[in-house]
C-alpha cells in the first residue's frame, strides 16, 4: 500500500466513480477541483533528498522532516489531514452555490471568500461524522501555524486581513495586532462561528439547508475585505487546496520536533473539538500505531518506485534507436479507467464472445467417425443405446499459442476522440485479459513522442496497471514507426505461433522528416520477422495507406465486427503454418 492506495483507503469519500484521488509528482500543495463527473483531488507525493553527508529528509507540501520513524509518522499525519480535508469538501461541498454569486466580484477575494467558508464547513463536517480524525487536521494547522510569517510584517492589510482571519477559523489563534484590523477579523471570525453552528446542524438534520447563509456570509466577508487594500493574493493552508500566490508561510520549514508535543497543538486541538488519548498509555499505543503503518506505507512506495525505476530502464535500452525522448509510467488514475470501462462494458464482453467463439472453432476439429476410440463416449452410446458413431477421440491444436502487444496513439491530435480511442483500447486490453490465460504473454503501450508502460509482459492485470490506462494524457507527437520498433523488440523473443501487435491510431504519424517513409519500413520489417501488425483507425481511413491488415471503427461495434474477423484470419493462418 503506497500512498495512492493509503489515501483511498482513509478517504472518506469510498465511491471512486463520483470522486477522484491522484497523486502527482509535479505539483507542492494539494489541487482540488471539478471535471465534468466530478469531484478531483490531487495531493502531492513525497521527495526523498540526501545531502553531501549522506544524510535523507523526506519532503511533503514544503514541509521537510527527518528520514526516521518518526519523521515518516508526522509525514504520513500532514498527508492523512489533507486527504480527511479534501474528502470532507467533497461530501460537503456545493460549489455551484457560488455561480452567481462570484459574478463581477474580484475573483481573488471571491475564491479566498468561498473558500474559507467551505474550511468551515469541511472542519464541522469531520467534528460532525468523524471527530476521532481532528487530531491528524490538528496537526496540519499547527505545522501551518509554525511555518507562517509574522502578520503584522506584511505591506498589504487586506492581506494580513485574509491571513489573520484563515489562522483564527483554523488554529482559535489570533495573530494580528493593529486594532481596527484586529476587529474586523473577530467580527467575521464570529460571523464564521455561527455559520458553523448552522453547518453542524445541517450535517445532522437534513432539512436543513445552507445555501441561504452561505451567501450571506459570503457577502459580509467579501464587504468587510474589498476596501482595505489591493487583493494581490489569495492565502490558503499548505495542507488544504491551493488557491494562488501566497506569501504568507516561508518556502519551506524543517520539522525537527515532535508537533504533537507542542503546547500549540493542544490549543489548536482544543479549538476544533478534539479530544486527546485518555491516558498517556494510550497516547503511547496510539503513537507505536501510527508509526507502524506509517513504516508500512513507505517501504510499499519505496519497492514500487524502485520497480518503476527498474521497468523504465530496461525499456530505455531499447530506445537507443529511436527518437523518443524517454519511457515514462503514466500517473495513476483508477478513477477513469472505471469511467471508460463502463462507456464500453457491453462492447467489450461482445468481442470477447466473438474472439472465444473463434478460438474454439480453431483450438478443436469436429468429431470424427473414425481414429482413436474415446471409452467414456463408448460407454455413454452403449448406455443409452444411442446410434451414434462419432465415439473417436479429437485432434487438438495444442501447440497453438498467442503473443499480443496493444499500442495506443496518445499524441496530440487524438485528443479530439480521446474518449473513443480509450474504449476501443479498453475492450482490446479486456479482450487478451481473457483469451490469454498467460499474463506474459501479452503487453500493452501507449505512445506519442514519448514511450509509455502501460503493462509489462512481467506484470499482472492489477488495479496499478488499470491505474495506468486512467492516467493516460494526449499531447505531443506521434512517432508511429519508433513504438512499431520497439514492440517489434519486445515481441520478436517469443516463440508463439501467431505474434500480433495491434495499433489504435488515427493513421498520422508525426514529428520529424520522412516519417511516413520510417513507417512503412518498420512495418516490412516486422512482417519479414512474421510478426503480425494490424491496424485500427479510429474513426479514421488512414491506417488503410500503411497496413496490410486494418479496420476502421466509427463506433464500438465496429470494432466487434471487423476486428473479429481480421483476428480469426491470422489465428487459421498461424494454425496452418
Amino acid at each position: 500500500m503506497g500512498f495512492k492506495e493509503y489515501g483511498l483507503s482513509i478517504s472518506f469519500e469510498k465511491d471512486q466513480m463520483k470522486a477522484k484521488l491522484l497523486i502527482s509528482p509535479k505539483i507542492q500543495f494539494p489541487q482540488f477541483f471539478r471535471d465534468k463527473t466530478g469531484f478531483v483531488s490531487v495531493l502531492p507525493e513525497p521527495t526523498v533528498k540526501e545531502n553531501e553527508d549522506g544524510e535523507k529528509t523526506i519532503s511533503l507540501m514544503g514541509y521537510c522532516f527527518p528520514h526516521d520513524p518518526q519523521g515518516k509518522r508526522q509525514l504520513t499525519r500532514l498527508f492523512r489531514a489533507s486527504v480527511f480535508h479534501l474528502s470532507a469538501q467533497v461530501l460537503s461541498s456545493n460549489l455551484e452555490d457560488y455561480k452567481e454569486w462570484r459574478k463581477r466580484k474580484n475573483p481573488r477575494l471571491a475564491k479566498f471568500t468561498t473558500s474559507i467558508i467551505e474550511d468551515v464547513k469541511a472542519n464541522a463536517y469531520i467534528s460532525t461524522r468523524y471527530p476521532d480524525k481532528l487530531i491528524d487536521v490538528a496537526f496540519a494547522n499547527t505545522l501551518a501555524l509554525k511555518r507562517l510569517h509574522k502578520i503584522n510584517k506584511l505591506v498589504n492589510p487586506a492581506t494580513r486581513i485574509m491571513a489573520g482571519l484563515l489562522m483564527r477559523i483554523n488554529t482559535g489563534f489570533v495573530k494580528v495586532e493593529p486594532k481596527n484590523e484586529r476587529k474586523i477579523i473577530t467580527h467575521l471570525a464570529e460571523l464564521l462561528c455561527g455559520f458553523k453552528e448552522k453547518a453542524l446542524e445541517s450535517f445532522k438534520d437534513k432539512n436543513v439547508t445552507l445555501k441561504d447563509e452561505e451567501l450571506r456570509v459570503a457577502d459580509k466577508i467579501h464587504y468587510a475585505i474589498e476596501n482595505t487594500g489591493p487583493i494581490t493574493e489569495v492565502p490558503f493552508l499548505p495542507h488544504t487546496e491551493e488557491l494562488g500566490v501566497c506569501s504568507i508561510f516561508s518556502r519551506s520549514y524543517f520539522v525537527n520536533s515532535d508537533i504533537t508535543l507542542d503546547k500549540d497543538f493542544k490549543k489548536c486541538l482544543e479549538f476544533l473539538g478534539g479530544t486527546f488519548p485518555s491516558s498517556e498509555r494510550a497516547e503511547e499505543k496510539g503513537r507505536k500505531t501510527a508509526e507502524a503503518e506509517a513504516l508500512q506505507v513507505f517501504d510499499s512506495w519505496k519497492r514500487q518506485r524502485e520497480k518503476n525505476q527498474k521497468t523504465i530502464a530496461k525499456y530505455g535500452n531499447f530506445l537507443s534507436f529511436t527518437r523518443f525522448k524517454s519511457v515514462k509510467i503514466p500517473e495513476q488514475d483508477y478513477t477513469e479507467f472505471l469511467r471508460v470501462k463502463s462507456e464500453c462494458k457491453s462492447e467489450a464482453h461482445r468481442l470477447i464472445s466473438s474472439l472465444l467463439v473463434a478460438r474454439d472453432a480453431l483450438d478443436e476439429d469436429p468429431r470424427k467417425m473414425y481414429g482413436v476410440l474415446d471409452l467414456q463416449e463408448v460407454i455413454q452410446v452403449i448406455a443409452s443405446k444411442s446410434p451414434r458413431m462419432d465415439v473417436f477421440k479429437l485432434d487438438e491444436n495444442l501447440g497453438k499459442s498467442y503473443a499480443w502487444t496493444i499500442v495506443l496513439d496518445a499524441s496530440r491530435s487524438m485528443k479530439c476522440i480521446k474518449d473513443f480511442a480509450l474504449e476501443l483500447f479498453m475492450m482490446l486490453i479486456e479482450a487478451a485479459n481473457q483469451l490469454l490465460l498467460d499474463p506474459t504473454s501479452w503487453a500493452v503501450y501507449a505512445f506519442n513522442d514519448h514511450f509509455l508502460v502501460i503493462k509489462d509482459p512481467k506484470e499482472q492485470y492489477n488495479i496499478r496497471v488499470k491505474s495506468r490506462i486512467g492516467g493516460i494524457k494526449f499531447e505531443g507527437f506521434t512517432y508511429m514507426p519508433d513504438v512499431l520498433e520497439v514492440a517489434g523488440q519486445i515481441i520478436k523473443a517469443r516463440n508463439e505461433n501467431l505474434r500480433l501487435i495491434t495499433i489504435i491510431s488515427d493513421g498520422w504519424p508525426y514529428g520529424y522528416p520522412n516519417i511516413n517513409v520510417a513507417l512503412n519500413e518498420t512495418i516490412e520489417t516486422l512482417q519479414r520477422g512474421n510478426i503480425v501488425v494490424l491496424g485500427i483507425g479510429a474513426k479514421s481511413h488512414r491506417m488503410e495507406s500503411f497496413f496490410n491488415d486494418h479496420c476502421t471503427a466509427y463506433t464500438l461495434r465496429d470494432l466487434k465486427k471487423k476486428f473479429s474477423n481480421l483476428y480469426l484470419k491470422r489465428s487459421r493462418i498461424a494454425v496452418e503454418t
